[in-house]
């Protein structure tokens, strides 16, 4: 077995290859590959058929209605048996019934955007949700970290040129040394 500190990637044996990080433990998935959450793109049929390959697949929420949400939810259990979660969008009108729709569909990973989960992450966590915020900055990885986040995504500004001002490249490393969460750097990779 060798250990890579920088990566988190124990390898073991050449006859049977096995990949495991301190992200595929938490999410109990195969690959320590997270689908991004694309708003209308990242619906059922694709979290299924990312789960299914051994990744996290993402039902996005966009900026979609609580109910539309639910009723992917419900489509990707009966597309998969693996872990996936919902990728929510704090800007939503609709985020709240959102929030409350991931609990009471017993979704067990979260990932937020456009703006701070916070006010949710009691609730979450009580569930047994993994909450995993996407930040911009070292200063709110760090803030998400003190609030109970199980890991940070670190986006930079290549994240379909809508989040940030810092490239991955600079921002993950960054965050990596500032928290003691694991960090999934993202955008333009």
């Amino acid at each position: 077995e060798l250990p890579d500190r920088a990566s988190g990637i124990r390898v073991t044996g050449q006859e049977d290859f096995i990949m495991k990080t301190e992200i595929t433990e938490l999410l109990g998935i195969e690959y320590p590959v997270i689908q991004g959450g694309m708003a209308w793109v990242a619906e059922c049929h694709l979290a299924a058929a990312v789960s299914n390959a051994g990744g996290l697949g993402l039902i996005a929420a966009g900026g979609a209605p609580a109910e539309w949400v639910r009723e992917q939810i419900r489509e990707t259990k009966k597309l998969t048996d693996k872990p996936f979660g919902v990728n929510i969008m704090m800007m939503n009108p609709e985020s709240e019934k959102v929030a409350k729709v991931i609990v009471e569909e017993g979704v067990k990973v979260v990932t937020t955007g456009g703006g701070s989960p916070e006010k949710y992450m009691a609730d979450w966590k009580a569930a047994g949700v993994k909450v995993i915020p996407v930040v911009a900055s070292v200063a709110l990885a760090k803030r998400m970290e003190r609030c109970g986040a199980d890991a940070v995504v670190a986006e930079g500004c290549e994240a379909g040129g809508h989040i940030g001002e810092i490239i991955p490249m600079l921002l993950g490393p960054t965050v990596v040394d500032a928290v003691k969460l694991p960090v999934i750097a993202a955008g333009g990779i």
